[in-house]
Order: C-alpha cells, then sequence, then structure tokens
C-alpha cells in the first residue's frame, strides 16, 4: 500500500476543511496517482468521486456588480436547443474529441492527466460558435454559464478587472461549462501604446484566471476578432476551433432539414454562399411567414426572399433569374419585368433564352 506521508495528509485535510476545493482536488489527485500503482481499485473509486462531485456544491453565489447589483453572467441550469446544429467535418470532429476527453476523464486522470479544459472559438458572427458551446453543455450535461459583457465592463478599468475574476471564480466553484463571448474585449493586445496601464494588467489578470481553470468544467472563449487577442492568449487553450460561414454543401444539408425539398435546396445553395447561419434561419423564417400570410409556396417565396435579402452577394443572378421566370411565366411583359426588378430589357431576354436552353 503506498505511503502517505502525514505533512500531506493533513495539508489535504486542511484544503477541505477551508472550502479551498481546488487545491483539495490538486492534492487528491497526486493522491489518485500514487495510488494506481499500488491499489487500481481505490485509485479508480477515488478518481470517479472526485470526477462525481455534484453541482450543486457551492461555496459562493452568483457573482454581481458591486455599483449596480445586476448579475455578471447569465446560467442556464439546463440547456435545451431550438433546433441540432450541422457541423462540418473538421468541427464536429473536434468537439467530439472534447465530448470524449471529458466522458473518459478517470481513464485520463489514472494516468495522470486531464481532459480538455479551455476551448478557443473564432470567426465570423452567426458562424454557430455560441451554439457549439450551448451543444457542449447540453452533450456533457453541464450548466451553462455565460459572461454578460455589458455588465462586467466598467469606465473603471480596475472594477472591471474584479468582475472578470468574480465570474471565473464562481465558475471554478462546480462543474459547469463558462463561454467569455466576445473575448477579444477583456483579452486585447498588450502592446498597443494607447491601452493603459490598468488594461495591461486586466489581460494579466484573465490569462491567470485561465491557467487556474479546473479541468473539472469547461471554459469557452469565443472572439470575431482574433486578430485582437493578446499572443500570450493562444498557449493557454487546449483546444482552437476556427468557424466560419457555411459551404455550399452545408447550405444544401441546412435547407433539407428545412423541409425544403432535395431539388431546391440543390439550385438554392449556391445562392446562399456567404451567408451565415444565422443569416439563413432569418431568411427560411421570413419565407415560411409570407407563404403563410400570402398562400404561396415556401420555396416560391424564399427564392425571391433571397434575392430581396442578399441582393448584393455572389448568389443574387440565380435569385434574380427565378423571379424573372416567375413573372414570365405569370404572363407579365419582359418590359414590365424588367421595370419591377430594376434591370435592362435584354437582360431579361438573355435570361429567358437562358432558361428555354436549359
Amino acid at each position: 500500500m503506498v505511503q502517505i506521508d502525514e505533512k500531506e495528509l493533513s495539508l489535504l485535510f486542511q484544503q477541505g476543511i477551508q472550502g479551498n476545493a481546488s487545491s483539495f482536488v490538486l492534492l487528491a489527485r497526486r493522491l489518485v496517482s500514487r495510488l494506481k500503482k499500488s491499489d487500481p481499485s481505490a485509485a479508480q473509486v477515488l478518481a470517479e468521486t472526485l470526477l462525481s462531485m455534484p453541482a450543486t456544491t457551492r461555496s459562493v453565489t452568483q457573482p454581481v456588480d458591486a455599483d449596480s447589483r445586476r448579475g455578471l453572467l447569465r446560467e442556464d441550469a439546463s440547456v435545451v436547443l431550438q433546433y441540432e446544429p450541422i457541423w462540418p467535418p473538421e468541427i464536429a470532429s473536434k468537439l467530439a474529441r472534447v465530448i470524449e476527453e471529458r466522458k473518459l476523464a478517470t481513464k485520463l486522470r489514472l494516468s495522470n492527466l486531464e481532459p480538455i479544459k479551455a476551448l478557443l472559438f473564432k470567426g465570423p458572427p452567426g458562424v454557430g460558435k455560441t451554439m457549439a458551446c450551448q451543444w457542449l453543455a447540453r452533450e456533457l450535461g453541464l450548466p451553462l454559464l455565460t459572461l454578460d459583457l455589458a455588465t462586467v465592463m466598467s469606465s473603471l478599468l480596475g472594477k472591471t478587472g474584479t468582475n472578470v475574476r468574480a465570474v471565473i471564480d464562481y465558475g471554478r466553484e462546480f462543474p459547469c461549462v463558462l463561454l467569455l463571448d466576445e473575448f477579444d474585449s477583456i483579452a486585447k493586445r498588450r502592446d498597443d501604446d494607447r491601452d493603459v496601464g490598468e488594461l495591461k494588467r486586466l489581460v494579466t489578470v484573465l490569462l491567470q484566471a485561465i491557467d487556474e481553470w479546473p479541468s473539472t468544467s469547461l471554459l469557452v472563449a469565443a472572439t470575431n476578432h482574433p486578430e485582437l487577442l493578446d499572443p500570450a492568449v493562444w498557449r493557454r487553450f487546449d483546444l482552437q476551433l476556427e468557424f466560419d460561414v457555411p459551404s455550399e454543401q452545408a447550405i444544401t444539408q441546412f435547407l433539407l432539414a428545412e423541409d425544403v425539398s432535395a431539388a431546391a435546396a440543390k439550385e438554392l445553395a449556391s445562392s446562399y454562399i456567404g451567408s451565415s447561419y444565422a443569416d439563413l434561419r432569418r431568411f427560411v423564417q421570413g419565407a415560411r411567414k409570407v407563404a403563410v400570410l400570402s398562400d404561396r409556396p415556401f420555396e416560391e417565396v424564399l427564392a425571391e426572399e433571397g434575392l430581396n435579402a442578399a441582393a448584393d452577394s455572389q448568389g443574387s443572378t440565380f435569385l434574380r433569374d427565378v423571379k424573372i421566370r416567375k413573372l414570365a411565366a405569370e404572363g407579365v411583359s419582359h418590359r414590365d419585368i424588367a421595370q419591377q426588378l430594376g434591370i435592362s430589357h435584354p437582360t431579361v431576354g438573355r435570361t429567358l433564352k437562358k432558361g428555354t436552353r436549359n
């Protein structure tokens, strides 16, 4: 049986009595690692006990801003998604890796290893960063905490640092997923001469907090502007995921999931290249409403709504052509079609001839 130093055991008890959860867990993990060779069964039981720390055990209440008394974060005890996300293969594989490591955390800890604990999501708005964080929380069965940036940020930068620290300290108290959205706002580069020293100290506080983040929880930072992040931020994250606007294939899958026919989805997908998932959902929902109110086919309206919403996008020509052919089929003259759509009369003729050849 492994020998436990009396001083080490005393320190373990002290941390538990004082309620210092992070230090207690660290010391307990060392004990589990030492027990693994001499008593694998006991090591397994202790590791599982550490992993099953109840989420309801909290030594602090939810943090609030000292002046406004407003909460510094939003808390969702049980995440429910309105719809199932569609991930590109490279994102899906990385998210699956996170789930696997965290569900098999006991096995990793028996080898003195830790599961992924910090993720960085980067990409333009509306491409699924927040959705991915919600999905992870749901799949792991953990509460989701989201930093309320509007409340955390203060004209007094020292107070902002205090607020950020309070949020992270709260998230360390129990297993959860903590989302630091708009991460670039609080983790800006420290080499900007225009920034005051207090802002640079805020970044330092943040980096230290990430270093101390426990592997029993998952920290996710999301940014639309990765170029603004301090260089020291990048190495703090175990895994980085780059989200982008959906490909034509992904758009087709999205439309199929929205009950668009296979033929229409394939045609319309190329028209929406460059749109985010948020844009696509807005287009689809708008088209559904118009279709219901006007008693018209949904797919027909979707094509027209796309023309109006993405007039300057890469796919606008296709949608314009859809409307031209529709108006012509209704008996509208070429000249009137041109006037309605703000295009030339020859363009209408060429489009209809092209449609005939196809």
